[in-house]
């Protein structure tokens, strides 16, 4: 085989390898966490509450409850958004049984840090989501 012909095989080769091993490796990074209260609760609200927040997500069909309209909050409560109620369904602190127990809620531990660090980032998270879900109210 001439030189060319070795050269040839050898990038060949190193280009199947990168990607073969590339997205391997790239897999077993964390994913990058959004602080977007959109983003959080696309990722772990719609499925129930839709898209729109007015529960009407691709889970409803299988669901024993009907999830609720997030953009009436409000409206439920004399036109003034209540920052505490929400605070405390988010925080797993009330009893909303479709959402599961207190010490699993469907979002797990998205607001429970496990250092002090990690609590900042759920903090943060949770500040995003509450301002987000305002944000969206009729």
């Amino acid at each position: 085989m001439s030189k060319t012909g070795i050269s040839i095989c050898r990038v060949t080769f190193l280009a199947a390898l990168t990607a073969l091993f590339v997205p391997v490796m790239t897999a077993n990074k964390a994913p990058a966490i959004s602080h977007s209260g959109h983003d959080i609760f696309l990722d772990r609200c719609s499925a129930c509450h839709g898209e729109d927040g007015k529960g009407n997500g691709p889970a409803v069909g299988s669901l024993k409850v009907a999830p609720a309209d997030l953009t009436l909050f409000a409206q439920r409560h004399g036109r003034a958004f209540p920052v505490e109620r929400v605070k405390q369904i988010l925080g797993g602190w009330a009893d909303i049984t479709a959402h599961g127990s207190r010490e699993m809620p469907i979002w797990g531990d998205l607001f429970r840090g496990k250092s002090p660090a990690d609590q900042q980032v759920a903090n943060e998270q949770f500040k995003s989501l509450v301002g987000y879900l305002e944000s969206i109210q009729q």
